[in-house]
């Protein structure tokens, strides 16, 4: 599934047909998040890509097979599919290499399918992942249609999910849509909606009462691309959610020589339908969240420059839950603060040792809220800082949120613009976060 646009949206884009049917894959990334620890971690990743020969006029059956084999300095091994897929691709004898009608099938989990464009401001990728009312795993399906200057896509995610009234299992499904043209020939505009079902409130079911929570969301982008495409950064922390990870760090960089240059600007926008905790009565009430970045790459001859600029809000970062408690929009007063990401970073090509090494420098404004006013609890006079998910950590009290001290990361990618790069190996010295 390969390119259609600068940035999928959904499942990764059909490549041109390559000349053998079957090819093996398999990466290694070594990673150490924090030079002043002795923690380590590295992940394996093993990808098995199969083409069939033409089945009939046009028509190919394509499959892939995703896995990751991780561990670390623990001795914890982990092993999981990472979003595999099976597809049937159509394209007329007339149609360039990159177009064509497919119907892609991803029978245990559905990661690749999401709104927005470019990580971290997508969205939808963990819908019914770890969910309290999944069963099983997260299928998917999407249909697709690209053209040389325009795409169209509709998809849909399902997992059996419990009905907390009727104490019975019943399907839920998250259904999206989207397009993108090219207005001009350096310009593309691109547009996307989805429409969630969450299921039963688990807290009114048990007063014998029936409300569902569910999500409504759009997302949008304005991309200038001039000259060659531009690899994404070889910042792994962007794109620890992504399952096309090692497709896109590890995939041939073209350096043709001269300038190239893209510049993006997306936003998302949510609204939510969960439990109000203003009311009494266990009223249903709306709350909106959304994210926005902007996006810069630039590449002369050998060297690559990357810049990115990121907000989220706090009920962004909660609403694949979705709400923190699950169900509950925030209430009045809950002090919301948006994440805010600033990153930069630098690479190099050596053709001769086949090397890149580069380097990348953050700063993150975590997302917050008040603590006492969310959980209910006057008492507790602490804030939460939401670092990077739904999760949350505690800061001392009477501690005000404060930016983290700048990170500072070195990488080096073994590799050439012809053959893939089988090895990242990926170090940090970071801060933490500091506090008036």
């Amino acid at each position: 599934m390969e390119r259609r646009s600068p940035a999928d949206p959904s499942c990764p884009p059909r490549r041109p047909t390559p000349p053998r049917l079957a090819s093996l894959r398999v990466s290694l990334l070594a990673n150490d998040d924090d030079l002043k620890t002795s923690d380590f971690g590295h992940l394996s990743h093993l990808g098995l890509s199969v083409r069939s020969p033409e089945l009939g006029s046009g028509l190919r059956a394509e499959a892939e097979v995703s896995l990751f084999l991780s561990a670390s300095s623990g001795g914890n091994v982990g092993f999981r599919d990472n979003a595999s897929f099976l597809r049937l691709v159509w394209r007329p004898e007339s149609w360039g290499e990159a177009e064509g009608l497919s119907f892609s099938v991803l029978p245990l989990s559905s990661t690749r399918l999401h709104l927005g464009y470019e990580q971290p401001a997508t969205w939808g990728r963990a819908i019914y992942v770890g969910g309290r009312n999944g069963l099983g795993g997260v299928p998917g399906l999407e249909a697709r249609l690209t053209r040389e200057h325009w795409y169209a896509f509709a998809a849909a995610k399902s997992v059996v999910g419990i009905n907390h009234l009727a104490l019975e299992a019943e399907r839920l499904a998250m259904v999206m849509a989207g397009a993108g043209v090219d207005v001009l020939p350096l310009l593309r505009l691109e547009a996307a909606g989805a429409f969630v079902q969450h299921g039963v409130v688990e807290a009114l079911a048990n007063l014998g009462r029936e409300e569902r929570a569910s999500t409504r969301a759009v997302s949008g982008r304005v991309l200038f691309h001039q000259g060659a495409p531009i690899g994404p950064s070889v910042d792994f922390s962007l794109y620890r959610q992504q399952p096309e990870v090692f497709e896109k760090l590890f995939a041939p960089e073209v350096y043709p020589g001269g300038v190239s240059a893209a510049v993006s600007l997306e936003a998302t926008f949510l609204e939510q339908t969960l439990l109000d905790p203003r009311s009494s009565e266990g009223t249903m009430a709306g709350q909106g969240a959304e994210a926005a970045a902007l996006q810069a790459r630039l590449k002369v001859d050998f060297l690559r420059v990357h810049a990115l600029a990121l907000h989220r809000s706090a009920t962004f970062i909660t609403s694949e839950v979705p709400g923190l408690p699950p169900f509950k929009s925030f209430p009045e007063g809950s002090g919301l603060q948006s994440e805010l990401l600033l990153s930069a970073g630098a690479d190099y090509h050596f053709p001769g040792p086949r090397l890149t090494p580069g380097l990348v420098v953050r700063a993150v404004w975590p997302a917050a809220f008040n603590n006492a006013n969310v959980l209910g609890e006057p008492g507790l006079m602490r804030r939460i800082a939401i670092l990077r998910g739904p999760s949350e950590a505690l800061l001392p009290a009477a501690r005000a949120r404060a930016p983290a001290h700048p990170v500072g990361e070195g990488h080096a990618a073994l590799g050439s613009s012809g053959v893939p790069s089988p090895l990242l190996a990926r170090c940090s010295t970071r801060g933490t976060p500091t506090t008036p």
